[in-house]
């Protein structure tokens, strides 16, 4: 579990966020696709060497646009994915902090966000901070910084109207009920559901959903003026931020999302919810 400070907790805590409808066909759950998983530490620290690296290129020739870059993107997932599945089961991941990750005695590892942009999610963090603001205070420094007062109006616009959690909770269901119906398959011939299959689930949806943030994101500089996106980029950069990653019950964690599978209505509730009713 990550467990970043004030105020990229705000929008970390939406985990379920996505862009508007029709950016990309829903998916539904592939029992074939597993979970990535470390293999060892030291080929996971090459694989986080290497992305590092990719991302710094990225970041000199062009800042915060990993927001643009899908591929980086997926790739910094999995690799946080590993590390966190590895903390999760107490597994050694050796030294990190060529990469940013600094060891805590408890297991867990701290980033800071500042020295460290690679592991930060300025995607979640837009679509997570700005449904939240005040729009007056925040047009004002918006205009502070370079908006002309016209310009935020749009942007209020393009958030209260691209509703990022309805829309990723409708997308995300085929992945949901997918599994679900495995579950209820495979209890019915009473074969188990091993940890790798629930594990897998939760990967795939999660990543869906990450997908849908970058995306939503993406969308939102698209609608701005380059002169707007670079200014409210800029007003996040001054935002300073650490985090903690931190082993989480994973037994409790699948067993829980086990239990929620098994409910006998749990495709009307999952549905109820995704489009917008109360579970």
């Amino acid at each position: 579990m990550h467990v970043p400070s004030y105020p990229r907790a705000l929008a970390l805590s939406l985990l379920v966020l996505a862009s508007f409808a029709g950016s990309a066909q829903a998916v539904e759950f592939n029992e074939r696709l597993k979970a990535p998983m470390m293999s060892e530490p030291g080929a996971l620290r090459s694989q986080a060497l290497s992305y590092v690296a990719k991302f710094s290129a990225l970041q000199s020739a062009a800042p915060r646009e990993l927001i643009r870059n899908r591929a980086l993107a997926s790739e910094r997932f999995d690799l946080v994915w590993q590390i966190q599945q590895a903390i999760d089961s107490r597994r050694p991941l050796g030294d990190l902090s060529a990469v940013g990750l600094e060891a805590q005695p408890d297991g867990s590892y701290r980033v800071d966000y500042d020295a460290s942009p690679q592991w930060d999610q300025l995607d979640q963090l837009l679509a997570g901070w700005l449904p939240q603001v005040n729009w007056q205070v925040f047009g004002e420094e918006l205009v502070q910084r370079g908006f002309r007062p016209e310009d935020v109006a749009p942007l209020k616009e393009f958030v209260s109207t691209h509703d990022a959690q309805k829309i990723s909770r409708r997308e995300s269901l085929p992945i949901s009920l997918g599994f679900s119906k495995i579950v209820k398959k495979y209890d019915k011939i009473k074969r188990p559901v091993d940890d790798a299959a629930v594990l897998s689930y939760i990967y795939q949806r999660d990543k869906f959903r990450a997908e849908k943030t970058r995306q939503w994101a993406e969308s939102l500089l698209n609608s701005l003026e380059p002169q707007n996106a670079r200014v409210l980029l800029a007003y996040f950069d001054e935002m300073s931020s650490t985090g903690v990653w931190a082993p989480s019950d994973q037994r409790a964690g699948i067993d829980g999302q086990l239990k929620l599978m098994r409910l006998a209505d749990f495709e009307q509730l999952a549905t109820a919810e995704a489009v917008g009713g109360t579970p």
